[in-house]
């Protein structure tokens, strides 16, 4: 499936309560914020404080949609961002009827160029709870490097947990150019 990732924009919140609510079942064990009861309210809050984020630099959030029908088929997006040190976490996450068609990691590697190639990132993070195979299963297909598990990272329903921790580079992204020779 082809797929386009773009901003949160005006308009967005139904349809992005829609993908959550048709993911429950396999996201809100990762997820705490994705329950039976995402409401409209909660999925309006999120598209708009997505502007308000993205512009103080603390946060890039985008859609991932399809590119033929433009139906929304999840999000991904940097937070926990270091200016600093130009670091961030990556997170992603797509809805039930997305899943095993390769868009979250087309999703991620799109997120991924942007930050090093239009935000000079660094390096990017990808932390992920020890048994969540799918997510792990996408960081690895974007070649992230696996640095180990580090103990209480992930704060989950009130109780800090584990968590892999994966990292991209801008030479993980980097391809050697090729020189015509005349």
């Amino acid at each position: 499936m082809k797929i386009n990732i773009r901003k949160f924009k005006e308009g967005d919140a139904q349809e992005f309560q829609e993908a959550v609510l048709e993911s429950v079942e396999h996201l809100s064990m990762w997820l705490p914020w994705c329950t039976p009861n995402y409401s409209i309210e909660d999925a309006t809050e999120w598209v708009t404080s997505a502007a308000n984020t993205w512009q103080a630099g603390a946060d890039y959030r985008f859609v991932i949609e399809d590119a033929k029908t433009l139906k929304i088929l999840g999000t991904v997006g940097i937070n926990q961002v270091v200016p600093q040190h130009k670091v961030g976490n990556l997170g992603y996450w797509v809805r039930k009827s997305a899943l095993k068609q390769g868009v979250c990691t087309q999703a991620a590697r799109q997120v991924a160029e942007f930050a090093f190639e239009k935000l000079g990132f660094k390096r990017l993070e990808i932390h992920i709870l020890t048994d969540n195979d799918a997510s792990n299963a996408v960081a690895c297909k974007l070649g992230g490097e696996y640095e180990g598990i580090f103990r209480n990272k992930l704060l989950f329903n009130g109780k800090s947990l584990s968590a892999k921790c994966y990292s991209i580079v801008p030479d993980d992204y980097e391809t050697p150019q090729v020189y015509q020779s005349s």
